[in-house]
């Protein structure tokens, strides 16, 4: 697991900011640990292990109040890969949205956050493909997005919603690349329409396979320790793939 870092930086105001890290420095501190660690996890039966990728497990790690600071850290290495702010303070939601009528499909988010820049940000982790994947973010997108906004709102009152599927299985046939990210471009120019839109898809086993074929390292890349920690356990094999970093 990588230690997490609380650091007050002052501005020029003199006003203090928190900002959530992780310390790089440790990695390096503790590489006996890293290998009687590993050493140990070998001697577990696979069955034993917890696939955080199951949904109860993913949401006690990534949306618990007590784990409000780990939660910082994985989102910021996300969203660094689309040039965003780093979040530095977040707040859980209520994660049902629609229903207003009795005739409207009910959706059960997995993770819905709030940042303090009022940036929503919904997190979806699915094990298994229902070859539906890219019209469910879509809509659960178009329905949050439309559910900002109260009766008498102005439209100025909507925020960016960005949502984040992290998927156990292969979804793109035309990129090798496991974290692919979307938005609203001119077609020609390639210029962005808005920032209000914005889809990541992460697909673990395109991680897995670039780590085991060395083009990954993890001591480099935040993320990618982050997900092979989601990845490396696989309950629906009981398999535990053998790791050099934690």
């Amino acid at each position: 697991m990588p230690q997490i870092c609380l650091r007050k930086v002052y501005s020029s105001s003199e006003t203090p900011s928190l900002h959530v890290q992780e310390e790089s420095r440790s990695y390096n501190k503790y590489q006996r640990r890293k290998e009687r660690t590993n050493k140990a996890l070998h001697r577990i039966p696979d069955i034993q292990l917890m696939d955080l990728k199951v949904d109860y497990a993913f949401k006690q790690l990534f949306g618990n109040e007590k784990n409000k600071d780990i939660t910082v850290v994985f989102l910021n290495a996300i969203l660094a890969k689309s040039g965003r702010s780093p979040i530095q303070q977040l707040y859980f939601q209520n994660i049902e949205i629609g229903g207003e009528y009795e005739e409207d499909k009910k959706s059960r988010l997995d993770l819905l956050i709030r940042a303090e820049n009022k940036e929503w940000v919904n997190i979806e982790i699915q094990i298994n493909n229902a070859y539906n994947m890219i019209k469910r973010s879509l809509y659960y997108w178009s329905r949050f997005f439309s559910e900002q906004l109260k009766e008498g709102q102005s439209y100025k009152e909507l925020y960016p919603v960005i949502s984040i599927n992290i998927m156990h299985f292969n979804l793109l046939n035309e990129t090798d690349a496991f974290h692919n990210i979307f938005r609203l471009y001119e077609m020609k120019q390639k210029y962005p329409l808005t920032d209000m839109v914005e889809f990541h898809f992460v697909e673990i086993p395109k991680l897995i396979t670039a780590w085991k074929n060395n083009q990954l390292d993890p001591w480099e890349d935040v993320l990618t320790r982050w997900l092979l920690l989601l990845g490396t356990v696989d309950r629906r094999k009981n398999h535990f793939s053998q790791c050099n970093w934690l």
